[in-house]
């Protein structure tokens, strides 16, 4: 649950009888990465949406999305006003979120939710988020797993978030779909959990990336009764017609099916799917290695030395920086792969 990543960030104060207090800690503000709450605790931004006003001459649009879960929303307006907390203890009722806006904004929000709608009914408020006909909505980005993840093991209605039509005829959003959209969901699939969810996306521009749903070993009962429609009416995403963009591969994922022609792809693999063996010194002319800003030295290889590698090409010459699983400690150098971290060790010590 997302309490478990929240974090509070403020002086711890010790006072001792008249000896006075004492601060044992500075204060640390969120990251970039994070939301502020008013008690000065940081939680995890999950799932950002891009919204921009529908002309030119519209100086001012409210923007507004619907969802039902039992739980608390956290919303960052991207305006400078102060982070918006939503707690509904009724899974089965609709809570409505809105804001007044003067021009192009980024909303981030971020949840911690235990329960979802329970009934399997066909209709609006079946939809755990719902941005239905919002033609302000131009982009998406994160996780929509992560904010609404499934509970338990995710065999019941109420443990599962559906996305019926959460995205249907918001003619104005465009690609790219995010991969890891889904990181997050397994179990069972609910009745309806994706069915129409982008239909009606006439501007949905790219592909649908080769990964963007659970196998059915995470995610099992996938069917026409849960994800018939997903991408009817976008004519701008790739088909069998158009293929794939350029620098992406067809992949044949096993829900083709109910894509109405729509293809799932894959980009092409780069210089770290094929080792090449060259004299790294060529990448700088007088030694073999990175320098990072603060004068350290990260190492550069000429061959791989572990599975997980970050690659450095000029022209022909490929070298490789050996990466581990986690975060890695004060001034190492972090990658994030999908939900999947790795470091390339402490850099001062390297």
């Amino acid at each position: 649950m997302l309490n478990l990543m929240r974090f509070l960030r403020v002086p711890i104060v010790i006072c001792i009888g008249v000896l006075g207090c004492l601060n044992t800690a500075p204060a640390f503000a969120c990251t970039s990465d994070e939301l502020t709450l008013d008690d000065g605790s940081c939680v995890p931004v999950q799932f950002t949406m891009y919204i921009a006003p529908k002309s030119d001459d519209e100086d001012q649009f409210e923007f507004q999305f619907n969802f039902t879960a039992y739980g608390t929303m956290y919303i960052d307006w991207g305006d400078g006003s102060k982070v918006q907390e939503i707690t509904t203890n009724n899974a089965n009722k609709y809570r409505n979120a809105n804001h007044i806006f003067y021009g192009p904004s980024t909303v981030r929000l971020s949840g911690d939710f235990t329960e979802y709608y329970k009934k399997s009914s066909h209709s609006a408020s079946y939809a755990t988020l719902r941005l239905y006909d919002n033609d302000y909505l131009v982009g998406i980005s994160g996780s929509l797993g992560a904010l609404f993840p499934t509970q338990g093991n995710g065999s019941q209605p109420q443990q599962q978030p559906s996305f019926y039509q959460t995205f249907a005829n918001c003619s104005n959003l465009k690609g790219p779909i995010p991969p890891e959209l889904f990181n997050g969901i397994s179990g069972t699939a609910r009745q309806f959990m994706f069915t129409e969810m982008f239909s009606g996306c006439t501007n949905l521009n790219g592909y649908i990336p080769y990964n963007l749903f659970p196998d059915s070993n995470t995610l099992s009962g996938v069917s026409s009764s849960n994800m018939n429609y997903i991408f009817n009416n976008d004519p701008a995403l790739a088909t069998t017609s158009t293929g794939c963009p350029e620098g992406t591969t067809r992949v044949t994922v096993g829900y083709e099916n109910f894509w109405n022609n729509h293809i799932a792809c894959k980009p092409d693999a780069v210089a770290c799917d094929h080792p090449y063996s060259g004299e790294c010194p060529d990448l700088c002319p007088f030694a073999s290695e990175l320098k990072a800003s603060n004068g350290a030295s990260i190492p550069l290889f000429a061959e791989r030395v572990t599975t997980h590698t970050l690659c450095v090409k000029k022209d022909n010459t490929t070298c490789y920086i050996p990466l581990e699983n986690g975060i890695g400690g004060t001034g190492s150098l972090n990658v994030k792969n999908g939900n999947d971290i790795y470091h390339a060790g402490q850099i001062d010590t390297l």
